[in-house]
């Protein structure tokens, strides 16, 4: 049997929980930083998805890869999201948009801010509808067990 251990990054101490799939089946929720499967060898597809709801519409931003799996294998997955530089600069814009609410910018100064912050929200949800099947990156690594065999 083969071992995949699949790793999340985690900017947050609340995570949100990911739904784990191989070969498009749920297999189950990893709440927690890592998780581990025993699985037999062979070619699967391995998927990580978010899945949300809001009113009637449900929504979900993912990801996956396609592995092969030899015996004794341990494979590391290493859950990355594709935002990097889209959650510095809505950090900086809800920073902004925090200090906003006790002081009011100058007349042309607000309404530039404005236009900005909501043309930049704008342009994040229309990239993330674009790239939502792939907005997770699954980088690998891979290690043979060393597992001494007894004749």
């Amino acid at each position: 049997m083969s071992i995949i251990t699949i790793h999340r990054k985690q900017r947050f101490k609340l995570g949100i929980p990911y739904l784990v799939l191989i070969n498009g089946q749920p297999i189950g929720i990893m709440q927690n930083k890592e998780i581990s499967i025993q699985i037999p060898p062979g070619f699967y597809n391995i998927g990580v998805r978010i899945i949300g709801k809001l009113w009637k519409w449900t929504f979900s931003i993912g990801g996956e890869n396609n592995i092969m799996l030899n015996e004794d294998q341990h494979l590391n997955l290493f859950v990355t999201d594709k935002e990097q530089w889209w959650n510095i600069l809505f950090d900086i814009d809800l920073i902004l948009w925090f200090i906003s609410i006790f002081y009011t910018l100058p007349h042309p100064c607000n309404i530039i801010y404005e236009i900005l912050s909501n043309g930049f929200f704008a342009i994040w949800i229309i990239r993330l509808w674009i790239i939502r099947k792939k907005y997770f990156i699954l980088k690998e690594t891979k290690q043979v067990s060393t597992k001494i065999k007894k004749d």
